[in-house]
C-alpha cells in the first residue's frame, strides 16, 4: 500500500480525482478494464438499453446466469458475474431504484449503489473499472442529479489501489452534463 491517505475535503481528492476518466462510447467495448458496471432493478427487469446491449454482446448464457444466480435483489446490492462473451472478464451489477420524486429515498439509493460498486472493485482487487452513467436512461434520474451522485459515490470510495475509474457516456448530452460537474472539481481527463 502506498503512503497516500485521502482525507475528507476537496483538496484531499486532488490526487484521486485524476484517476477518474470521462469517456463517450459503448461500455460493452471497454476491453482494457477489469470490470464494467451495469444496473438491474429489484424486479430483475433487464429492459433498459444498457442491459440489452450487454446481453447481446455477452451472449445468451449471460442472461441465464443472471436469472439463475441473482435472487431477490434490493437497491444497493452488488453482484459480480462473469462477462461471458464480453471483451471484459467481469460485470458488476448494482441494483438501482427507479426515480419517483424528490421526497423518496431514490437519491440515497443511487449514491449507495455507486459506493457499493466501488467497494466491490476494491474487495475484488480490480485496478480499472468502467461505469455507465447509471440512472440517466431507463431509470429516469435527472442527468445533473445522476452526475452529482455518481461522482460523489465514486470519490467517496476511491482508494489509491484503484488506478482508473471511467464513466462511459453513451450520448453527447450526458457527457456534457458529467463534464460540467467534473470541471467543478478541477482538472478532468476526457477521452471522447
Amino acid at each position: 500500500m502506498s503512503g497516500f491517505i485521502a482525507e475528507q475535503g476537496k483538496r484531499s481528492n486532488a490526487q484521486l480525482i485524476k484517476r477518474l476518466v470521462l469517456k463517450k462510447g459503448d461500455i460493452t467495448q471497454q476491453d482494457d478494464v477489469d470490470a464494467i458496471v451495469s444496473s438491474i432493478m429489484s424486479d430483475m427487469n433487464m429492459e433498459g438499453s444498457l442491459n440489452q446491449s450487454l446481453i447481446k454482446a455477452a451472449g445468451h448464457h449471460f442472461d441465464e446466469f443472471i436469472l439463475d444466480n441473482i435472487y431477490k435483489p434490493r437497491p444497493g446490492d452488488t453482484y459480480v458475474v462473469p462477462g461471458f462473451d464480453l471483451p471484459v472478464k467481469n460485470v458488476i451489477f448494482i441494483v438501482t431504484p427507479v426515480w419517483k420524486d424528490d421526497f423518496d429515498k431514490e437519491e440515497a439509493y443511487l449514491l449507495r449503489c455507486y459506493r457499493h460498486a466501488m467497494e466491490s472493485v476494491r474487495r475484488k482487487g480490480f485496478k480499472k473499472v468502467a461505469f455507465p452513467a447509471l440512472g440517466t436512461g431507463y431509470h429516469g434520474y435527472a442527468p445533473d442529479k445522476a452526475a452529482r451522485l455518481a461522482i460523489k459515490g465514486i470519490m467517496d470510495r476511491m482508494v489509491p489501489e484503484i488506478e482508473e475509474v471511467r464513466i462511459i457516456c453513451n450520448t453527447d448530452k450526458i457527457f456534457d452534463v458529467f463534464l460540467k460537474r467534473l470541471k467543478k472539481m478541477g482538472d478532468v481527463k476526457t477521452d471522447g
